[in-house]
């Protein structure tokens, strides 16, 4: 599958370089020098290109990792997990292969020579965008210049991440201290009032330190129950809320909006409910006890118990989505929404 030539060249390229990866699209195999200069090698395989890309790969493992039976299963396995060895994270990313990477992106012993190796073996494969978001997970990272870069990347992949999930982890990743200018977190939030994925990231990192773009004014309570509520912060989180709720068409953004709802307003007196019913009962017996029958503290006592555990079962037993999550779940999303314009008028 390989030429005598190929084999030799990929021979040196092993014995010069401290990382290498393969550049599926383009057919070459680049490595990185010490000196951080890069050398290729481009591929012409005669027939399928899919089993060339193999034998590059079992060529690599063989001579970095001493293995012959091509990628090591137990790495795959591991990988995800941040159990890999010390010894092994350099060779690991002289293989060629992704996944190796991730092995290596997840490492406990990742320090700050590997990551410039690791960003660079990531670029350009199909695993880019997920092994940034598993570095901007590593506090030492965002200190550190690729942090940066890494953060770039991400924002300019944005428009063309479709999973709800990796819109809402990669918002709040790139929220991070120092990652993206404030005129870029600017355009987020923007962007969010349109796509509601993007301020469950803001909601999620910066819960108490939201723009305030519509001049939402904290309002007036002496009553300590309130005191979250009632401030500047509190105020544009639940109006965000309120937003996000309005327009909910996907699970994870519900799930993840009841979760920082709950969690915002937590009282140590709540618990967390899985049903609806029970949860406003709870916030009735407990205002009675506190012998505060105020609406609005029934309200945020309410709010304090709400979690996912109210919606996910019903939006799993019956496949939701859409505008068919707001209306199967009316009855858990009304009271919450009714709770939160209590809470948001004078």
């Amino acid at each position: 599958m390989l030429t005598p030539e190929d084999t030799l060249r990929l021979n040196v390229l092993i014995s010069t370089c401290v990382a290498i990866r393969i550049d599926v699209y383009k057919l070459a195999v680049i490595g990185l020098t010490k000196d951080e200069k890069e050398q290729s090698i481009a591929l012409n395989p005669s027939g399928d290109s899919g089993k060339t890309i193999g034998a590059v790969q079992k060529l690599l493992v063989s001579q970095a990792l001493g293995s012959m039976g091509g990628y090591p299963s137990y790495l795959k396995r591991w990988s995800r997990m941040g159990q890999v060895s010390l010894s092994n994270l350099k060779l690991l990313l002289k293989i060629g292969n992704t996944e190796a990477v991730v092995a290596v992106a997840n490492s406990q012993n990742l320090d700050d020579e590997l990551l410039d190796l690791v960003w660079w073996c990531a670029t350009n494969t199909d695993q880019q965008a997920e092994i940034g978001r598993f570095l901007l997970t590593r506090d030492f990272v965002i200190k550190h210049p690729v942090g940066k870069q890494i953060a770039q990347y991400l924002l300019e992949f944005l428009p063309f991440t479709n999973d709800t999930s990796q819109l809402i982890d990669t918002t709040n990743l790139l929220l991070q201290d120092g990652l993206i200018s404030q005129s870029e977190k600017d355009k987020l939030w923007k962007q969010g009032q349109r796509k509601t994925a993007f301020l469950v990231g803001f909601i999620e990192r910066m819960g108490n330190n939201l723009p305030n773009n519509s001049d939402i004014i904290a309002l007036n309570s002496d009553i300590k129950e309130l005191e979250d509520v009632n401030s500047e912060q509190g105020q544009i989180l639940l109006h965000t809320i309120t937003h996000i709720l309005k327009k909910i068409n996907q699970e994870y953004v519900l799930y993840r909006t009841l979760e920082v709802l709950g969690s915002y307003l937590a009282h140590p007196m709540i618990q967390k409910l899985s049903d609806i019913e029970q949860c406003q009962l709870q916030a009735q017996n407990v205002s009675e006890k506190l012998g505060l029958e105020d609406e609005k503290i029934k309200a945020r006592l309410f709010l304090a118990s709400i979690n996912e555990q109210l919606v996910v079962g019903t939006i799993s037993a019956h496949g939701l989505a859409g505008s068919a999550i707001r209306k199967k779940l009316a009855h858990v999303l009304v009271p919450i929404q009714d709770a939160l314009k209590l809470l948001t008028t004078a």
